[in-house]
């Protein structure tokens, strides 16, 4: 078996929702997902990762993360670890020129397969946005 594998995601511009690509790497401890958000959609719920941290990379567009009871702005360059068991959403601003797109890289203490979906949704809890 090879050292490494190669998968192409193609040009930014083309990124659409969320996808996985760990499972075309053949990763097996670390997670990651390229996603693109419109302006003005957002997370379809909160979550949490019981077992995983997650490192949320944004690479283009204006949104905000809302962490707990925190909301950090979102624009190209920032970088925001989020820890295990800690609630989250976001969303890609109104007024972003352009969708916000980000890749989410995720770890654990094991393997992505034995942890499998540990993603806790509330469907409940508005988004401090929804005001």
């Amino acid at each position: 078996m090879s050292e490494y594998k190669v998968t192409e995601l193609g040009s930014i511009d083309q990124w659409a929702g969320k996808n996985f690509v760990q499972g075309e790497l053949g990763a097996d401890t670390v997670g990651i997902s390229v996603n693109a958000t419109e302006p003005g959609d957002s997370s379809p719920f909160w979550h949490s990762h019981a077992d995983t941290e997650e490192i949320y990379i944004v690479l283009d567009g204006q949104g905000e993360i809302s962490v707990g009871d925190d909301t950090v702005a979102l624009k190209a360059g920032t970088v925001v670890r989020v820890a295990p068991n800690s609630k989250l959403a976001l969303r890609a601003l109104p007024e972003s020129a352009t969708p916000l797109k980000w890749l989410c890289v995720r770890s654990g203490a094991n393997t992505i397969e034995a942890i499998g979906n540990d993603a806790t949704l509330d469907r409940e809890t508005p988004f401090p946005w929804a005001k």
